[in-house]
């Protein structure tokens, strides 16, 4: 599950912004360019980005047998939540500190980061070492997976450092290329993982081949910095280790807390079923890139329109109030889209899994529905009003208390029903974190439960989206999906698109301005469009 929160701002950072901003380092592609085409460009680099690699995981799939994938999708969890939580939000710290210094100071930053992740780096290593000791701990006792653990500990000496890149070029105004190089890393990756599946190589050819994609990364990107900062000489970074850390760590403890909640489950089968059966749980639980392009991308652009809204108000709960209400129209929006979605998914489940992955993972279509059952609620990262309203530490709270829920769920759900008890408490604790952010919101806000959400608005779409889907039960219950699942999905697919817009038009729901909105989503302006 993604985390909702974007990077708050503290004010204990040290503020140089005048001197800063005479000597900060900005691109010349840069100087031009609108927030609407910076936005463009990260939006558009991230679509593209998840388009590839969900092709690369569906051809990866389809190339290995079932257990294979499962040792990789586990190694590759591993070192993904192993990365995330060591590189204590060092990379993004640049986002907040690099307006605030001069340009010899911002390149004694990056080297003092560098060194502090390459030093992080070393200590996953170990951990990843330590891991591939004791292989018969995971997957059932599954051989094979002591060599790709390995390579794991090696990668993370190149991602590590590789990760401050991406962060510094967009604080630096380098927008295109920081996209440039994640696209190419991106597609060398996946030519990594597809070749030598196709050749029938072993996992460990493919991991290497990511490890080599990471140092490809480590390298390109700082050939460009050192481009970038060639005729500047370092200055020390006002404050220290001492001054980024106090920034980087209370977020850190944010993080950890929301991977936590995000990972349990995956850890508990890898820690207790077998390859296989982790193979089709890691297919089933793969979230839609639709929910990361659309509805946080929306709300996260959102977020400094919000800030101003909660400050401009002449009392703190008029502002509160404009606020929720520029919340809403957001939402109304990514409702339109993922209801409709949810209600396919749900009924669809199967044949789409059949179809994309094969008929071996046919199971996967359980875990697949569990997790789907969250999308209807995924309009939105509630997190963001807790940010606007200036509250972050809430989020945290709310998210340690849910580590607790999801605990304790598993303890006793995955005792009682198997496999699907880790999914199935990972989705009760999103709903309960879900409900708790709502709640506060509608506290901090002063609008109470029935303004804090569009309820109106929600249900008559829920309504329209459900009565749409009533005609293909019927094609499901022919037993078509048995026999033809692709046709089956072919076939539903438009149709259900179709009688979705015509209920929609015939109840109202879809507004002109709002047929206008779907449709430019249809054919994806917003992420071509550069100039607004």
């Amino acid at each position: 599950m993604r985390s909702e929160q974007p990077t708050p701002v503290l004010p204990s950072a040290p503020s140089r912004a005048a001197e800063a901003e005479k000597e900060a380092p900005r691109s010349d592609e840069a100087q031009g360019a609108s927030l609407a085409d910076r936005i463009g460009m990260i939006v558009g680099g991230q679509f593209v980005n998840t388009l590839i690699i969900l092709v690369q995981g569906v051809v990866v799939v389809r190339l290995l047998g079932k257990a294979e994938y499962g040792v990789l999708a586990f190694v590759t969890m591993l070192f993904m939540t192993g990365r995330d939580l060591a590189l204590l939000y060092l990379p993004e710290s640049l986002l907040y500190f690099t307006p605030k210094v001069t340009r010899p100071e911002l390149k004694g930053l990056v080297r003092q980061s560098l060194l502090l992740l390459l030093g992080l780096g070393a200590l996953a290593a170990l951990a990843f070492c330590a891991f591939a000791l004791v292989p018969s701990v995971f997957l059932d006792g599954r051989e094979g997976i002591t060599t790709p653990l390995l390579l794991i500990a090696l990668m993370s000496l190149f991602a590590f450092p590789a990760s401050l890149f991406g962060p510094l070029f967009i604080a630096t105004n380098n927008h295109r290329k920081s996209a440039g190089v994640a696209l190419l890393v991106t597609a060398t990756n996946a030519a990594g993982a597809i070749v030598p599946a196709a050749l029938g190589c072993s996992i460990s050819w493919i991991v290497a081949a990511q490890c080599a994609a990471q140092a490809l990364r480590l390298g390109l990107s700082y050939r460009l910095y050192a481009r970038l900062f060639q005729d500047v000489a370092a200055a020390p970074f006002p404050g220290g280790v001492r001054a980024q850390l106090a920034y980087a760590l209370p977020l850190s403890g944010t993080r950890f807390a929301g991977l936590f909640n995000q990972k349990l489950d995956k850890f508990v089968i890898g820690l207790f079923f077998s390859a296989g059966l982790y193979a089709e749980f890691a297919v089933g639980s793969q979230e839609l890139p639709l929910v990361s392009v659309l509805a946080y991308s929306v709300a996260s652009t959102m977020l400094p329109d919000l800030v101003a809204r909660v400050e401009g108000g002449r009392a703190r709960g008029e502002g509160a109030a404009a606020a929720i209400e520029l919340w809403h129209s957001g939402i109304r929006k990514t409702t339109l889209i993922m209801l409709p979605i949810a209600a396919f998914v749900l009924l669809f489940a199967e044949p789409l899994m059949r179809t994309i992955y094969g008929d071996a993972y046919a199971g996967a279509a359980v875990p697949f529905r569990i997790y789907s059952a969250l999308l209807p609620l995924r309009v939105t990262a509630y997190g963001i009003m807790l940010m606007a309203l200036g509250q972050p530490s809430a989020i945290l709270r709310i998210q340690v208390v849910a580590m607790g829920v999801n605990t304790a769920a598993n303890l006793v759900l995955l005792p009682t029903i198997g496999m699907v008890g880790a999914p199935l408490a990972a989705v009760l604790t999103q709903l309960f974190a879900m409900g708790l952010t709502v709640t506060r919101i509608a506290h901090l806000s002063g609008v109470g439960l029935r303004g804090v959400f569009p309820w109106r608005h929600y249900g008559r779409v829920a309504a329209t989206a459900v009565v749409a889907a009533a005609p293909l039960v019927l094609l499901l219950a022919s037993g078509a999906v048995d026999r033809r699942p692709a046709l089956c999905l072919t076939l539903g697919a438009p149709l259900y698109a179709g009688l979705y817009l015509v209920t929609a038009w015939l109840t109202g729901v879809l507004a002109p301005e709002d047929r206008a909105f779907v449709a430019r989503w249809i054919r994806l302006e917003p992420l071509r469009d550069r100039h607004g």
